[in-house]
């Protein structure tokens, strides 16, 4: 197998994958949607908020605002933690945010306690605040992966086959053109969501795969 790229420019890439299987080229492309890890709000406590949204909305909203991620900075978070949700240093990030109305608030008013975890999109809005409101809170960003949630994914991918040159053919009685397509060369394309560049998420799934495939191997190895 062999990777190139074929082109790119800010959160999109694309790849040219030579001499490989279509299942193999597919199993990367999962593992770009669910084995990528990055950031993502898991726990809220809110002080105080007098907005005119539940305290449950906008942890919701938080939720969902995409977060820039140092994946080298974080490891996942162990069982215990996830189940205590307490969680270390290394797996978490604390954001706190306080505003007063009357305006919008939006999610470039986070301060975070790790300066490469902010919001992606600045001008995100979590709620309005009236004269005399305010919102007080202390949200805690954990590393995951979108495996265990779609607020962990960090994008989307999908793969076509590269038509071979010269091959195409008209069908009888349609303007449509059909192409035969090879059966070992790819073209991926990966859409980052902004929290990790798509070349750090190509180099990430395809860990996560020689992980698996290692894991696989020792556990084939015990039954033998």
């Amino acid at each position: 197998m062999k990777l190139t790229k074929h082109k790119g420019k800010g959160n999109i890439l694309e790849v040219e994958v030579a001499d490989a299987p279509d299942w193999y080229v597919n199993t990367v492309r999962r593992l770009l949607l669910t084995e990528v890890p990055v950031m993502a709000i898991e726990t809220v406590e809110i002080s105080k908020n007098d907005s005119v949204l539940y305290d449950e909305i906008v942890a919701h909203r938080l939720g969902l605002v995409p977060l820039t991620t140092d994946i080298k900075g974080y490891v996942l978070p162990g069982k215990e933690e996830v189940d205590s949700q307490e969680y270390l240093a290394q797996s978490s990030c604390k954001l706190t945010l306080e505003a007063k109305g009357p305006g919008v608030v939006y999610a470039r008013e986070f301060v975070s306690n790790d300066p490469k975890v902010k919001p992606v999109f600045p001008d995100m809005p979590i709620t309005k605040l009236l004269e005399g409101q305010e919102l007080r809170l202390i949200a805690t960003a954990v590393l995951g992966t979108g495996r265990a949630h779609a607020k962990w994914s960090a994008g989307h991918s999908f793969f076509k086959r590269i038509p071979t040159s010269g091959a195409k053919t008209a069908h009888e009685n349609s303007k449509d053109i059909a192409a035969d397509a090879s059966e070992t060369d790819y073209l991926l394309r990966v859409e980052a969501w902004g929290q990790v560049p798509p070349a750090e998420m190509v180099e990430a799934s395809l860990e996560a795969y020689t992980k698996q495939l290692k894991e696989f191997d020792t556990l084939l190895g015990s039954v033998q």
